[in-house]
């Protein structure tokens, strides 16, 4: 939503005092309004008991409110099959809990044994929820929440208290919690976004946020008690933050923020929710190459379908010392649920050659050669075990994998899955909740892990191939030095045949391949790499809409064609040609002549 010169003139607070609030970032975006508060209801006593006399009347009470939360429910499915199949499941899966035969006469057997209509509610959905509460999958956990609002609803119907949304102005819904039916209901009333006081990123209400649009921040404790009904706030679903009271100055920063966001949603125009395929109709994947969580959303919203590609090392330049376990669990948590459903792969740390080097006990004449990488983790177990155990501890969500860099030879990949697992079952066995079944992937970087391919598809769960370094280690040249540098080319032929042997590999046994290096983004490249069978390209997000818009333009019988060309080519000059390209070095030596 626009934040207009009027609204910061009408809703500036400037004579009251700005505070801000935070909590989790559970649906991107930016909206403003009044605060519309919804107070929390008084807690049910599981033990209220009621006379012999009343069961029949309590009886009708519990029937009847179940019908009514049954057919707010159904016209809350005819909304959602109007809005997306992620509302139209959601819904669907609440309407089975309230229809639930066997559920129904549990709560009927309760209260024909004297206890009142709230009571039997309560208590049986509460034994529901105490069994998904003790579950180690923190999706099952989840699913507790969602018996939690059902009870909590029916309860409402019974007091005679139902959610009133605002509509006489521009609306953020602040209450304990908010269902999907709430959000639903949003569409209809002048209401732009939602705070509340529990609910994780993996809720039903969370994920049809992100799937609606409405930005929300959950996990505030005493929300409804912090934010007064009628102040302004800002919910600032990228940070997590609601600023309450904002001033003037705050208003401008703000509005210049949304503007930014306009126009980048202009930019990305229509193909934005288009499926990324061929014109022929074959599939790819953009995922993002990132560096830190704040890019996350960028990455998104440029319909990257995933994070490809986080390059963990940066925190360590960014820190200039190794981080602890706890820092990089936040660190990590929070790439995780900020992409969240969406997948993320963390690399594990890439240090040596040009990157970070604290810890590499000597000065290497050849770093490129030297102990970097897999080798440099495994040479320092301590640190690798801290990074593997913060990956596993943020991977509660099931949307998390580990990459591994620079892998040479078989015996580091099975030196590496050894730590992976003791760090995993320490955890395990210390009753920490953690994705077991987490993905482990080989960076393919050298000759070396080509030639090998086979072996590491069959031991890991993927492969992804970084064509820069793999270029490098191919020609042997330093892509950094000038006086080679017209050598080093990722579409030189040597570096494509190793590509293809991975990427049959990858297919062997039923892997994903994809091309995390900058060759992923060459405009030149994108008809090539489809051709030569890659599924999955991991750019930039600024390279994204631009790699998309080719992809859509690009036959796939046709990229299949010039792959089969590109197999009798030489020299990189001559794949060029091919890609209908100058060849850059020509270029290069000209300008050095």
């Amino acid at each position: 939503m626009s934040i207009t010169d009027a609204d910061i003139k009408e809703y500036s607070s400037d004579g009251f005092e700005e505070h801000i609030v935070k909590g989790v970032a559970a649906s991107p975006g930016i909206s403003f309004g009044r605060a519309f508060v919804l107070d929390p209801d008084e807690p049910v006593d599981p033990s209220e008991s009621i006379a012999p006399s009343r069961i029949a009347g309590e009886l009708d009470r519990f029937h009847s409110a179940l019908w009514a939360v049954v057919e707010e429910l159904s016209r809350a499915l005819e909304t959602a099959r109007e809005e997306s199949s992620t509302a139209t499941n959601i819904v669907e899966s609440y309407k089975m809990i309230v229809e639930d035969p066997t559920l129904a006469r549990e709560i009927a057997e309760l209260i024909s044994s004297g206890v009142s209509a709230e009571a039997a509610v309560s208590r049986e959905f509460d034994t529901k929820m105490g069994f998904l509460k003790q579950a180690r999958d923190s999706l099952m956990r989840t699913r507790a929440l969602d018996f939690e609002i059902i009870k909590e609803r029916i309860v409402a119907v019974l007091r005679n208290r139902t959610l009133t949304n605002a509509s006489a102005y521009p609306s953020i819904m602040v209450a304990p919690t908010v269902t999907p039916q709430d959000l639903l209901q949003f569409k209809q009333t002048a209401t732009y976004g939602f705070v509340s006081e529990v609910g994780g990123i993996n809720s039903h209400s969370c994920i049809l946020a992100r799937d609606m649009g409405y930005p929300a921040v959950v996990g505030i404790r005493n929300a409804t008690n912090r934010i007064p009904m009628n102040a302004v706030v800002i919910v600032d679903g990228h940070s997590g933050s609601v600023v309450v009271n904002p001033s003037t100055a705050t208003l401008l920063e703000y509005q210049k923020k949304v503007s930014r966001e306009e126009e980048y949603r202009e930019q990305l125009g229509a193909i934005i929710d288009q499926p990324t395929q061929t014109v022929d109709g074959h599939r790819m994947r953009i995922m993002a190459n990132i560096d830190e969580p704040d890019q996350v959303e960028l990455a998104l919203r440029a319909g990257c379908e995933g994070i490809g590609l986080v390059r963990s090392e940066v925190l360590l330049i960014k820190l200039g010392r190794y981080p602890s376990l706890e820092e990089q669990t936040t660190w990590y948590r929070e790439l995780a649920e900020r992409a969240y459903p969406a997948p993320v792969t963390i690399r594990a740390f890439d240090i040596g050659n040009d990157k970070f080097r604290q810890g590499i006990p000597h000065h290497e004449d050849n770093p490129a050669l030297g102990l970097r990488g897999i080798r440099f983790l495994l040479y320092r177990p301590d640190i690798f075990k801290a990074q593997i155990k913060a990956v596993l501890q943020a991977s509660v969500n099931r949307n998390v994998k580990l990459m591994l860099p620079m892998v040479s030879t078989v015996e580091e990949l099975d030196a590496s899955r050894l730590i992976f697992d003791e760090c995993r079952k320490e955890l395990l066995a210390e009753g920490i909740d953690v994705d077991p079944d987490l993905p482990v992937g080989v960076m393919i970087e050298t000759p070396a892990a080509a030639m090998m391919a086979d072996t590491f598809a069959q031991e890991s769960n993927f492969l992804s191939i970084g064509t820069n370094d793999l270029a490098q280690y191919a020609l042997a040249t330093d892509r950094m030095n000038d006086l080679v540098s017209d050598i080093y080319d990722a579409l030189h032929p040597a570096v494509l045949k190793m590509v293809k042997m991975v990427v049959d590999a990858g297919v062997r046994f039923n892997k994903t391949v994809s091309v995390c290096g900058e060759v992923a983004g060459h405009a030149a490249a994108t008809e090539l790499l489809i051709g030569l069978g890659i599924r999955e390209l991991s750019v930039s997000p600024r390279l994204a809409l631009e790699l998309k818009q080719r992809i859509l333009s690009t036959s796939h019988a046709n990229s299949l064609e010039l792959e089969k060309r590109i197999q009798n080519c030489l020299t990189a000059k001559d794949v060029y040609a091919e890609l209908g390209q100058n060849h850059h070095t020509d270029d290069k030596r000209s300008s050095k002549a």
